[in-house]
């Protein structure tokens, strides 16, 4: 039924809406971009049809309903790969950067954001855009500590960590960056969510933190140094030492790197996690494949707080 729902003309119907100055107006347009959405077929067509600059606009001003139904709009919009760049040039990422940041908002509306992000990041021009965004890195690190001691609520507060995590490990993919993260303090505030038992030995977020960690030791003098100060030989040690897996061969060429030890030679084409980053290396996607991302939801209606979770 969605798929014959998603016709040109009520997709040209459904834009004006989502700026209508009327929130009840505003916050149904929004749940129907989502529902219409939810259908795989639907995906391109909607961001062809213009919708994202709307719904953008909703993120950034909308009805508090309408944005974080606009933000689980953009969320399904960039799981589909051809849609990400278009998410990213339209300006969609500093809004929903602010959302994902924001204490106050509704947790599944700030889930859906920064699963938005990690989608959006998972192509290599909007890597580069979200690094050179003022005060990303700073706004994902206070995010994760803030997860991190969050106690209301275990759940929520580790989907969040997690998503935070996920973040950084892709942008340490790409030169960037590397450049934003070192410059933010990141190689420190990862290892204590190392430390702490925030990503705990064997854990999603563990990996995330790994993965981080080396990417940002990628042909870089300057981690060296951090490394050292930050404590990450003692962070990356017991899982170099421990048993197989992909978290193991990150902690050991991380630890090679920071000793200054030449390990180019042997990172192939295909790398650790069988994907390339910008510069040659391996991306963070493929954690995904050994960790499942937080649940999402399904259809949206307005004055929905929390609805069933199922995948887009």
């Amino acid at each position: 039924m969605r798929r014959e729902l998603c016709t040109p003309r009520l997709l040209a119907a459904l834009r004006p809406m989502l700026l209508s100055g009327d929130a009840g107006v505003q916050v149904n347009a929004a749940a129907a971009l989502v529902n219409l959405s939810l259908e795989a077929e639907n995906k391109v067509r909607i961001v062809r049809s213009g919708a994202v600059s709307p719904l953008v606009e909703v993120l950034r001003s909308g009805h508090p309903e309408a944005r974080d139904h606009a933000a689980g709009a953009v969320y399904s919009l960039a799981v589909e790969d051809e849609n990400r760049a278009a998410i990213g040039v339209l300006g969609a990422i500093p809004p929903l950067l602010e959302l994902f940041a924001c204490a106050g908002a509704a947790h599944l509306a700030r889930r859906e954001a920064g699963m938005a992000l990690y989608h959006v990041s998972l192509s290599g021009m909007n890597r580069s855009k979200i690094a050179r965004t003022p005060g990303v890195v700073r706004t994902l690190l206070a995010a994760a500590e803030a997860a991190r001691d969050d106690r209301a609520n275990e759940a929520d507060a580790a989907a969040l960590r997690r998503i935070a995590v996920m973040i950084l490990a892709n942008l340490a993919g790409c030169p960037d960056g590397r450049t934003a993260l070192m410059d933010g303090g990141a190689v420190a505030a990862v290892v204590r969510l190392m430390s702490s038992g925030s990503a705990a030995p064997g854990s999603a977020e563990e990996e995330y933190c790994i993965s981080s960690l080396y990417g940002m030791s990628r042909g870089s003098l300057r981690f060296r140094g951090l490394a050292r100060a930050a404590g990450v030989e003692a962070a990356l040690t017991p899982v170099a030492e421990g048993a197989g897996g992909v978290g193991r061969d990150m902690a050991r060429r991380t630890l090679r790197a920071m000793r200054g030890e030449d390990d180019e030679a042997a990172v192939t084409a295909t790398g650790l996690l069988g994907r390339q980053w910008d510069d040659g290396s391996v991306v963070s996607e493929g954690l995904v494949s050994i960790r499942r991302p937080p649940p999402r939801r399904s259809s949206y209606g307005a004055g929905a707080s929390g609805s069933n979770t199922t995948q887009f």
